[in-house]
């Protein structure tokens, strides 16, 4: 069987532990997991979304963000909107938040 992969996208700054929680799930499945914070910077960075980020990180999952405050200060690889979008092709699987 082929690994997924799949392309979370958070859009919505109210949806940003869902997604996460999400990206997290999917790789406990075995799911290949990238997930995209677009177009602004993560609103609550409290110990929950810091440890639940630090256990993506762990256990494979990758972090991309359009927000340059998002890589400065949480370590997201930042991208582009032509590079997440070409990311996001390459996906079997994709969850918009």
């Amino acid at each position: 069987m082929d690994m997924k992969k799949a392309a979370i996208i958070i859009r919505d700054p109210h949806q940003q532990y869902e997604g996460l929680r999400t990206s997290v799930g999917l790789l406990l499945a075995g799911i290949t997991v990238q997930m995209f914070v677009l177009h602004h910077e993560i609103e609550n960075m409290d110990e929950a979304y810091r440890d639940n980020m630090a256990f993506l990180d762990d256990i494979g999952g990758q972090r991309f963000s359009n927000n340059s405050e998002n890589a400065e200060k949480y370590g997201f690889s930042h991208v582009t909107i032509a590079q997440a979008a070409e990311k996001v092709r390459q996906a079997d699987i994709v969850i918009p938040f």
